[in-house]
């Protein structure tokens, strides 16, 4: 059967939707596991709650789905034996969520209504006349609308548990433990030195001595470079704006480096012809002040903090994993 259009748009959006719930860590879905046969051994239990193999298959094939869709392929029998082999990483992971619902709920976080509704609604309004969303929904892999809806509440659960993690840290972050992480991260607060220059190129090196001598006479750099530049920077008067090092030719850096703020140099003979250059600003390498980025220093001793609180909230919730029960392809 050929879809319509709009029916694939609506598949790629509920993979798409699935896989962006996943690496926001929102696949966990609590209850009670069904289908508790010798034949669907369990593969993630946490207190009294179970997932087994038949559950966790479908999760990884609509994960898988996300993943196709995300690469702009077709879901296929095919494309998901190539990436069955990924399937403990993925039993990793689904334990982590598994612990951050847990953990939002013991502090009585609820998930958002009106996202859920925002969310159903715009997958819904991708929808072809007379189709019906849970088709479609099944046709991206899940078992019914139900599993979608658990799927988007308990990804809002956990960003929720993030967000007051995060609050929670930077809370207890000090002015102390700022200026400490400042002063061992100086490398990421370093501003590198940097060079602001124009240039004139030109074929041949006697008319770059020539146009040497015109500037040194007074004529103005820009005016030569728009007038006899072979390049794009001849409409904006040879400006090549700002850069630091590593970013132009050996030749060219070594003139610019070598040459006084304000005073026109060359010719320089590089693999694209003759330069003159002209540095109009140059500025060293410095460490910039903790003034100036007290935010981004104190955001980095908050994220340390919020990751290893919720590494805690995982280590301790004593989710308990089976790989051998992993489901076959």
């Amino acid at each position: 059967m050929i879809r319509l259009p709009a029916s694939r748009r609506v598949l790629k959006t509920l993979a798409l939707l699935a896989t962006s719930l996943l690496l926001s860590g929102g696949f966990a879905q609590t209850g009670t596991a069904t289908g508790a046969t010798a034949t669907d051994p369990v593969v993630l239990r946490l207190g009294g709650y179970e997932e087994r193999a038949s559950d966790f298959a479908w999760r990884f094939g609509v994960t898988l789905r996300g993943v196709a869709a995300q690469q702009g392929q077709p879901y296929s029998e095919e494309f998901a034996a190539s990436l069955w082999s990924l399937i403990p990483y993925y039993l990793d992971q689904r334990a982590q969520e598994v612990a951050l619902v847990a953990e939002a709920r013991r502090r009585g976080l609820t998930p958002d209504a009106d996202k859920l509704e925002s969310t159903l609604e715009n997958v819904k309004a991708g929808l072809a006349e007379g189709e019906e969303f849970d088709t479609v929904v099944r046709q991206a892999g899940f078992p019914g609308e139900a599993a979608l809806v658990a799927m988007i509440e308990e990804s809002d659960l956990i960003q929720q548990l993030l967000t007051a993690v995060h609050d929670e840290a930077a809370a207890s972050v000090t002015d102390d433990q700022v200026r400490v992480r400042y002063l061992a991260e100086r490398a990421r607060f370093t501003q590198p030195e940097q060079y602001c220059a124009k240039h004139i190129l030109v074929p041949e090196e006697a008319t770059a001595r020539d146009l040497l001598t015109r500037l040194a006479l007074g004529s103005d750099f820009g005016e030569l470079a728009a007038e006899f530049g072979t390049d794009g920077t001849k409409s904006r008067g040879g400006d090549l704006g700002c850069f630091g090092l590593g970013a132009m030719v050996p030749e060219f850096e070594a003139a610019v480096v070598a040459a006084p703020v304000g005073e026109s140099v060359g010719p320089v003979q590089t693999q694209f012809g003759y330069h003159l250059v002209l540095v109009y600003d140059h500025t060293p390498a410095r460490v910039r002040p903790l003034s100036e980025v007290e935010g981004s220093a104190r955001e980095l001793v908050v994220s340390t903090a919020t990751n290893a609180l919720m590494n805690g909230i995982i280590a301790g919730a004593g989710v308990l994993t089976y790989p051998e029960n992993l489901p076959a392809f």
